[in-house]
């Protein structure tokens, strides 16, 4: 079941006013060419905004079976190829997870400062989060990367009840110091206008979840804002999931790497309708146990238990028995594409003093090892390729 385009009409008179903003003010654009169907590109060279799935691959479920929809907002870098420029690859894994995507774009004539859009962009968003909740999807999450994260951060201070903000390395607009040379520097001067923003828009922005991400050596943003960041979310009454510059995720554009599989595993679980979480902090590698287990279908038995995310982004569980007889309990994930099938097995292993090998077919072993308080995992696939995790040990009996 496809979803019924007549959402994105609705969306229509909320533009109206942003038609204006066009290259040439005294030309204003075609009101009934603004979001009315989903294209490749621009309707017309006039159309200002405009809605359009987010992958071939996935058409859209609707709101009877879809997860939830995410509005996804292109990045706008300053060479303007922000509309042709795909969802990161977090996104195509939400999708193959049971979540409808799609773009809200925008004319890449239109000014390309911050204060140029920001308001029209709000009031789209508005009025497509609107729209979607008429169609009847109860979970609208907003989505975007570097501008148009910020934008979802700004868009979350003025719409009310937002399911989920997503917000990937946001910034409210660089202004580059050496736009003609390689590589591109950012001009360091503009940083603290960045910063204000992320601040206003960490403390206003309503959303029932938040989850943020601020890589290290962030090529456009110098300064590490995770510090104030966790300062600033502690004070509010609203579960978020900070991805900051200790995470080991280094560079603007690295939630579209494999970098961030394992992350994109534990974003699933947090925005998950099925999961509660608590106001303050999420933590990766523990918060989502219990909703990892049961979509692995796992009781734990009371062993040592280890949880942590293979090289493939899969949520891993493993539970070795007490006194070192017994079987070994082996669970995975769905992984970050969505593309496996969530189970466990239990397994008949050999112990060899600080870890064991299993069988998991007659040509694939699983061999694991003590290494200090991690213990790692290799995974042989029925590809013929290996995967790797290593594990952090859960508290208690988990």
């Amino acid at each position: 079941m496809r979803l019924s385009r007549s959402w994105f009409f609705f969306s229509v008179a909320a533009v109206v006013a942003s038609s204006t903003e066009a290259a040439q003010p005294a030309q204003k654009s075609s009101v009934t060419e603004e979001i009315t169907v989903t294209g490749k590109r621009p309707i017309t060279p006039e159309t200002s905004y405009w809605v359009e799935d987010a992958f071939e691959d996935y058409p859209l479920l609707g709101p009877n079976f879809a997860r939830g929809l995410v509005i996804w907002n292109h990045p706008d870098p300053w060479n303007h190829v922000g509309p042709s420029v795909p969802p990161i690859r977090a996104m195509e894994g939400m999708a193959a997870l049971g979540w409808d995507i799609v773009r809200l774009q925008r004319n890449s004539r239109l000014g390309q400062g911050w204060e140029d859009k920001v308001e029209a962009v709000d009031e789209s968003l508005g009025a497509q989060v609107n729209a979607a909740r008429a169609e009847g999807y109860r979970h609208v999450v907003l989505a975007g990367q570097e501008v148009c994260g910020a934008f979802a951060l700004e868009a979350g201070k003025v719409i009310d009840g937002l399911y989920a903000i997503v917000a990937f390395a946001p910034n409210t607009g660089v202004k580059w110091g050496a736009r003609y040379s390689s590589p591109y520097v950012p001009n360091d001067l503009n940083n603290p206008i960045i910063l204000a923003h992320t601040w206003d828009q960490l403390t206003n922005t309503k959303a029932e979840r938040l989850l943020v991400l601020f890589p290290a050596a962030d090529e456009q943003v110098t300064q590490a804002r995770g510090p104030m960041a966790r300062e600033i979310l502690a004070k509010r009454n609203l579960p978020f999931l900070l991805l900051d510059e200790t995470s080991q995720l280094r560079g603007n554009v690295v939630a579209d790497t494999p970098d961030f599989d394992a992350y994109a595993s534990c974003m699933d679980l947090f925005l998950s309708p099925d999961l509660t979480p608590h106001p303050g902090e999420f933590h990766c590698g523990a918060d989502e146990v219990p909703l990892a287990l049961a979509q692995m279908g796992i009781k734990p038995h009371g062993g040592e238990s280890w949880f942590g995310y293979s090289t493939r982004g899969q949520t891993i569980y493993l539970e070795l028995p007490a006194g070192g007889r017994g079987p070994v309990t082996y669970g995975w994930g769905v992984g970050a594409n969505g593309k496996a099938k969530a189970g466990f097995r239990s397994l008949n292993a050999k112990f060899t003093g600080e870890g064991f090998t299993a069988d998991l077919a007659p040509d694939q072993a699983l061999r694991g090892v003590r290494h200090g308080a991690l213990f790692r995992l290799t995974i042989d696939l029925e590809d013929g390729t290996r995967a790797a995790v290593a594990l952090h040990r859960l508290p208690g009996d988990s």
